[in-house]
């Protein structure tokens, strides 16, 4: 068996008595207006297995709306999402405690863990509000955060998402490995690192912080080999499956990690990433669309389904469609048109609060129809098959602009 030091690290030399398993080696990270209940929805079409993450959610949010949880803005969700990880932010343990046990009450079997956001970087979140990455300074608070976590949720898994510290804290390894630490202390078994620091500066924004702050892939694989009995997740710069595949085996010469996380790539490129993921990164006999055709036919009838009980503006139920058919040509004229006319429809219901115009507009369907005429879209880019590729469109895009 293992011996630990007083800070729940292996003593040199201790061993894991057996080498921990984690059940989702392929995850979509927590977007905020993107990963809501629509996208989810439609991602789901493309992948049974994928661990969808939920928007972040912050903590006083949910306990002041504890009797409209299911409100779009909170924990709406179906059934068919699951599985789910439930993202909080905040930095209070009680209030945390108490958000994470409405979440799992509310959720139940569709959430399989509750995240703790230690790794936004965003004015609002960390400097305004003290949360996210700002928690990075002071791993003994996140100790007792995750702690009051997993007491109040003992049946669900606790987990972390960090960077590997920040501009005022420090990034080198010694530092991101306190920080694991502290939080391995209290109980916490799933690591997901987004290997860059957070630059806390005001005039940095949240893009810069994904792109320019240099990323070490590296650290992730080095957790995993100094922390034999924790999970890690690697996060940053993915952008397709086979670079998820990559940090799933042995990385120069360090143990792999457990779990790779995509973000903007699944929000720009979902069909490439998630189509064939079931039976790329989850050894599934199939994957559970045939074709682009058929996750957008069921969209569509959910999108009419749902919008007559929305209790927000209806563009939600479009956003997720604006990437689907990412990389093919014409995508981006298709794009243009639907979000005109998302525009146009708002300014005629007073996004949505005009019950008497809405009514009069065409379903959501007819929308999207009309904007796939208009756009041009081949045949074959909608009956495009999982794997095959989109017809070469010039130079490759990047992960974190439109096309």
């Amino acid at each position: 068996m293992a011996s630990f030091d007083d800070s729940g690290a292996p003593r040199d030399g201790a061993s894991s008595s057996a080498a921990p398993s984690y059940a989702y080696p392929f995850s979509v990270a927590p977007m905020m207006g993107v990963t809501d209940r629509h996208w989810r929805w439609m991602a789901r079409q493309m992948s049974r297995k994928t661990l969808l993450y939920t928007e972040m959610v912050v903590d006083s949010a949910l306990n002041h709306n504890a009797h409209n949880l299911g409100g779009t803005q909170f924990l709406g969700h179906d059934a068919c999402e699951a599985p789910v990880a439930v993202q909080l932010g905040g930095n209070d343990a009680r209030a945390l405690g108490d958000a994470a046990a409405l979440c799992v009450d509310y959720f139940g079997d569709s959430c399989v863990e509750i995240n703790l956001n230690c790794g936004c970087p965003s004015n609002v979140v960390a400097a305004r509000n003290e949360f996210g990455a700002r928690l990075m300074l002071d791993p003994e608070k996140v100790r007792g955060i995750v702690h009051e976590l997993i007491r109040r949720c003992p049946s669900t898994p606790v987990t972390v998402k960090h960077r590997l510290g920040t501009d005022l804290s420090g990034s080198d390894y010694a530092t991101t490995l306190a920080f694991v630490r502290a939080s391995r202390a209290a109980g916490c078994r799933h690591f997901v690192l987004h290997a860059r620091e957070a630059v806390l500066d005001k005039k940095f924004s949240t893009q810069q912080n994904r792109t320019i702050p240099p990323l070490k892939p590296d650290v992730a694989h080095m957790l995993a080999r100094d922390l034999p009995d924790c999970t890690f997740a690697m996060n940053g710069m993915l952008r397709s499956l086979e670079d998820c595949a990559a940090h799933l085996s042995e990385w120069k010469g360090l143990p792999p990690v457990h779990s790779a996380m995509v973000g903007r790539a699944a929000w720009y490129q979902p069909w490439d990433l998630l189509a064939t993921a079931d039976t790329a990164l989850y050894g599934a006999a199939s994957d559970p669309a045939a074709s682009r055709r058929d996750v957008l036919e069921a969209y569509l009838d959910y999108a009419d389904e749902r919008h007559a009980a929305l209790d927000v503006a209806e563009d939600c139920l479009y956003r997720p469609l604006f990437y689907l058919f990412g990389g093919e040509q014409n995508s981006k004229k298709f794009r243009v048109r639907l979000a005109d006319e998302v525009t146009r429809r708002a300014r005629r219901t007073n996004r949505g609060r005009d019950a008497a115009a809405a009514a009069e507009l065409p379903p959501p369907s007819d929308v999207v129809r009309d904007a796939l005429a208009a756009g041009d879209l081949s045949a074959a880019a909608m009956d495009r098959r999982p794997g095959e590729s989109a017809e070469p469109q010039g130079r490759p895009r990047r992960v974190d602009e439109p096309d």
